[in-house]
């Protein structure tokens, strides 16, 4: 009895998906009632013309209410003043809910709304940013399908900057190794935004990563991708690897 319920309850631990763990994808499940989840990663971006940066991030996921999560996410990057150009901000602290608006059946997917505040905490930030996220996610065992629809308005923008943009992205993960075992899960997507400055062309990148299990409640998990166009000094590689503890 207690093997038939430890095993779905590792495979929902692991395929517990948030943005950048390794990938930008997120699922449409929160995490569950009372969980906590805590997660740091080094992240490394090899971009043209050498501009390269890197920096860590930190996050803590927690089970409010049955259906609803709340968290908070902090990311540093060398070269804050031209990565805030791109949109990317260097110790700016964001603040977010995720509501589980209905799990998924046979035939419909599970389908969750994200609301989130990024406050200006970080290096050459103005704004306080607003986040909003329709997220969806089915199942066609051993496989999953997600979908994220991302909106951001951001509170004070610069003469050639965006003040409100987009992001699609589409993406799967799916279990691998021998039957029985979820101890490894593959992730892949395929990440589409507007451009951060006005007239600026959209930025589309390609993402895919591992999520490997190396205890009952602790997950490591590495990542790649590239940008294929969008910005002159575009991510060429992008590496990323960190380590997840949920309890």
């Amino acid at each position: 009895m207690f093997f038939s319920l430890a095993a779905p309850l590792a495979a929902q631990q692991l395929s517990d998906l948030e943005p950048e763990r390794p990938v930008a994808m997120e699922d449409a499940r929160p995490v569950s009632y009372r969980a906590f989840s805590g997660s740091a990663d080094w992240t490394y971006n090899a971009r043209k013309e050498s501009r390269d940066d890197y920096g860590p991030g930190f996050s803590l996921l927690y089970g409010a209410l049955r259906g609803l999560e709340v968290g908070g996410r902090v990311r540093y990057v060398t070269s804050p003043g031209s990565n805030a150009n791109r949109g990317v901000s260097s110790g700016d602290i964001q603040l977010h809910a995720l509501y589980g608006v209905t799990t998924e059946t046979a035939a419909l997917p599970a389908v969750a709304v994200r609301m989130g505040v990024e406050f200006p905490t970080g290096l050459d930030s103005k704004g306080t940013d607003l986040h909003v996220g329709l997220l969806a996610t089915h199942s066609f065992d051993p496989v999953r399908l997600h979908v994220n629809a991302l909106w951001m308005h951001l509170g004070d923008t610069r003469s050639n900057e965006r003040k409100d943009r987009w992001e699609g992205i589409a993406g799967l993960d799916w279990t691998v190794g021998r039957a029985g075992r979820t101890d490894t899960l593959l992730v892949a997507d395929a990440d589409l935004r507007s451009n951060p400055l006005e007239g600026g062309k959209a930025i589309l990148s390609l993402e895919g990563g591992v999520r490997q299990r190396i205890g009952a409640q602790t997950i490591l998990f590495f990542g790649a991708g590239t940008s294929l166009f969008g910005e002159t000094d575009r991510v060429k590689v992008r590496l990323r690897t960190g380590i997840s503890y949920m309890y």
